[in-house]
């Protein structure tokens, strides 16, 4: 082996070698950023960015070759009847301003004659690359307004936009958002939790709160997944309302549920019969912290906290019969003093009786809307900067593209919660007769 050859097998070719072409005006690029610091090229006027347009040139010329057929100054083959003519040619070039990541550049497109072309690297009528456009997306749907969006991008990119900018990019979201709003589902969610969150939204008769309606459930892996969101018409006004509950879960119906075991939800009146309309078996589960802040709303401060010892008692019972006895411990302590309070309890113990046959996995996880509740707050926190919405489709728009990243984030959990197992054995205890035999079971091996 030669000294040349040893030199070889120790330094071998990196994957950053290029044939000679390249490598020439690489060469040249490099030139230009010699002696100054590597972010010096990286900024949108540096030499980068020439490298980053010629590349998509290539590119482009490339993707022309292979529609027309024959490559450029190419000899034309001669044809049906002799005549040397070919059915689409080249048409010149236009040019075309491209935000990078490493800012503004002009390439030149090419065109045919038949108009037929059709880029792939960057499509007809987008000036942006995928890369600055996911991060335009991911930047709005973790809060920022498009405001501070567009000057972020300026700082970074050297990107010149308008007010418009951002709002376009994510219109064009749009399709895909209603696809993921609409897509199938399983046809058994075990338990489901129900709710609305009120946001500031411009409607034609002004800024109203209006409800958005959430609706999450725990699947056969044990993951918890936000099925649907809404927002009522007008004409339905812009507070929450049992009558639209009605028409959400027809809609979940629609799209392949077929059956819920609980369902978790606040007070709302009617709300109860419209989860019955739809699904006569499901057991409805009333919220236990809401009906307790509904009893504090008549009761002094002072008494608050003795008020509300009182009450866990009850609703943390392990078995009916002690959760009798708290509450004859409640009529006889705030009876004289709250009768409205121990008369809510009192219709209220009914509702709450399967409550006290679950295992205590179980009861912890149904006997608060907490699982909806944590949406909400990631929800709060993308919308708490904005002082209220443009339009409906904005807003849902917005908490679509929220509402998937959290999906993504729990679907990329490698376990369930840790009490799973113990629930999904209890919901077969209970529920045995809808719930088919292996389900959720073979999951819990992995």
């Amino acid at each position: 082996m030669t000294e040349n050859d040893k030199k070889k097998k120790r330094y071998p070719k990196t994957a950053n070698s290029f044939p000679e072409p390249i490598d020439e005006y690489l060469r040249e690029i490099a030139k230009a950023a010699a002696g100054k610091p590597l972010s010096e090229s990286l900024k949108a006027d540096g030499p980068l960015k020439q490298m980053i347009g010629r590349f998509v040139e290539l590119a482009y010329e490339a993707e022309m070759d292979e529609h027309l057929g024959y490559e450029r100054n190419e000899r034309v083959e001669e044809e049906e009847g002799g005549v040397k003519r070919r059915k689409n040619t080249r048409n010149g070039s236009y040019p075309k301003t491209l935000k990078t990541s490493h800012g503004a550049t002009t390439v030149r497109v090419p065109r045919d004659r038949a108009a037929s072309f059709e880029p792939q690297i960057v499509p007809k009528f987008a000036g942006i690359t995928d890369e600055v456009e996911a991060r335009i997306v991911s930047m709005y749907a973790r809060g920022m307004t498009t405001r501070d969006i567009n000057e972020h991008v300026h700082e970074m990119y050297g990107i010149e936009t308008n007010p418009m900018f951002v709002s376009r990019v994510v219109e064009r979201l749009e399709p895909e958002l209603k696809v993921w709003r609409n897509r199938p589902l399983e046809p058994l969610y075990p338990i489901v939790f129900i709710d609305a969150l009120h946001l500031k939204v411009r409607h034609s008769y002004g800024v109203r709160p209006t409800a958005t309606y959430q609706i999450c459930g725990y699947n056969e892996s044990g993951h918890l997944e936000i099925l649907g969101l809404y927002i009522a018409p007008e004409e339905h006004g812009s507070s929450e309302s049992a009558s639209f509950w009605h028409q959400v879960l027809l809609e979940l119906e629609g799209r392949g549920v077929k059956d819920l075991l609980i369902v978790c939800a606040d007070g709302l009146k009617g709300l109860e019969q419209a989860v019955g309309a739809v699904y006569p078996k499901a057991r409805f589960q009333p919220c236990v912290v809401h009906l307790a802040r509904n009893s504090f709303n008549v009761v002094s401060y002072k008494d608050r906290k003795a008020l509300a010892k009182s009450l866990r008692a009850i609703y943390q019972a392990t078995t009916s019969e002690n959760a009798e006895i708290a509450f004859a411990a409640l009529q006889n302590d705030w009876g004289h003093r709250y009768p409205g309070v121990v008369e809510q309890w009192e219709k209220n113990l009914v509702r709450l009786a399967s409550l006290w046959s679950y295992g205590k996995d179980l009861r912890k996880l149904v006997y608060t809307t907490n699982p909806i509740e944590n949406v909400h707050r990631q929800l709060r926190k993308v919308t708490k900067s904005r002082g209220a919405m443009p339009n409906v489709d904005s807003a849902k728009r917005l908490l679509t593209l929220v509402a998937m990243r959290i999906n993504q984030k729990e679907q990329n959990k490698s376990r369930p919660r840790t009490d799973w197992r113990k629930i999904v054995c209890e919901l077969h205890i209970h529920f045995g007769d809808r719930l088919p035999q292996e389900w959720g079971l073979r999951f819990l091996d992995h």
